[in-house]
């Protein structure tokens, strides 16, 4: 607990909140209700295990286009209340977990969860995944709703988005459509900053060879190296929706100082070079739009396209062209 405190500490000015660059979700739950499965889940297709409780989660999740940063606090951190007050404050959305494999267990979470609630800023989306162990199990929902208070998780003087869903984590039932309704509700907080640095553009032909190439920046040895790394990357990409489904798709890869942001369209592909920690889907966005002007006007796009660039610096979320 010690060694978990000082690495807090260490990241103290990193957790500030004017520090977000994608938003950060606050992973909550009891022990046994799910939360360390629901993040592997999130992870991995090795979704057929049961994972230890660890002391300290911080991983960045692609959920769709959507980038966002899960926390998830080990059980010796959960304990101690001014660290958990604390990751309350500078969440952007708060997951919390919930054993729902008795009458028993909801009932026992009511005074702990509503504790919790109590300190969550009301302008932060809150997803309540009640988590059924057992498929078997018919739970109701509205009965699972008759043990909460839903006056002190949101009323009209102090309104709050939340949701609650039925799921089984173990196999995914109710996962995807409670993230869905979550993640949406994340993107459309503006609290944290999305702006993105690009240095370079790139867009190959489904081969691998450049087509258009624009630097926003000096290029370093390691940009150098990335770029070969695309133009194979790109070939790559091809062969993969040839060989497999015609939606699999490598779309970003890190490497050194920089992520690599891809997408395709019409036996193209559009890299973008950005900033390594920086705003994944809105380097999307700003990818795809990018692209849609390319195949239009080809070089002669050129002069918007380096306007795109220029604006993506800024925190505006509706680009312009």
């Amino acid at each position: 607990m010690k060694n978990t405190k000082k690495t807090i500490e260490a990241f103290s000015t990193y957790l500030m909140k004017k520090e977000h660059t994608i938003p950060w979700v606050l992973l909550m739950g009891e022990k046994g209700s799910g939360k360390t499965t629901l993040l592997y889940y999130l992870l991995s297709s090795n979704r057929d295990k049961v994972f230890p409780d660890t002391a300290f989660n911080w991983i960045d999740i692609s959920y769709g286009a959507e980038w966002f940063k899960l926390i998830d606090l080990g059980k010796e951190i959960l304990t101690d209340e001014k660290v958990v007050e604390y990751f309350l404050s500078i969440a952007d959305g708060i997951v919390y977990v919930i054993n729902g494999e008795s009458e028993e267990t909801l009932r026992e979470s009511t005074e702990r969860f509503h504790n919790i609630v109590e300190k969550i800023p009301s302008n932060v989306p809150l997803l309540v995944m009640i988590n059924k162990r057992n498929p078997e199990i018919k739970v109701n929902l509205s009965q699972v709703l008759s043990f909460y208070d839903l006056g002190k998780i949101s009323s009209p003087t102090d309104p709050r988005s939340f949701h609650f869903e039925i799921c089984t984590i173990m196999t995914g039932e109710g996962v995807y459509r409670a993230f869905d309704w979550f993640v949406s509700k994340l993107m459309a907080y503006e609290g944290y900053h999305e702006t993105v640095s690009v240095h370079r553009v790139l867009i190959y032909d489904v081969n691998g060879l450049l087509d258009f190439d624009a630097q926003f920046s000096d290029i370093t040895d390691s940009e150098q190296d990335a770029v070969l790394i695309t133009g194979l990357l790109s070939a790559l990409n091809s062969m993969t929706r040839t060989l497999f489904k015609e939606s699999s798709f490598l779309d970003v890869v890190t490497v050194g100082d920089y992520s690599m942001v891809l997408v395709s369209g019409k036996q193209k592909i559009c890299c973008l070079f950005v900033e390594r920690g920086g705003a994944i889907g809105k380097a999307k966005q700003i990818a795809e739009m990018i692209l849609d002007i390319y195949l239009e006007e080809g070089e002669k796009g050129r002069l918007a396209i380096e306007n795109i660039v220029e604006e993506s610096k800024h925190k505006d979320e509706d680009i312009s062209i």
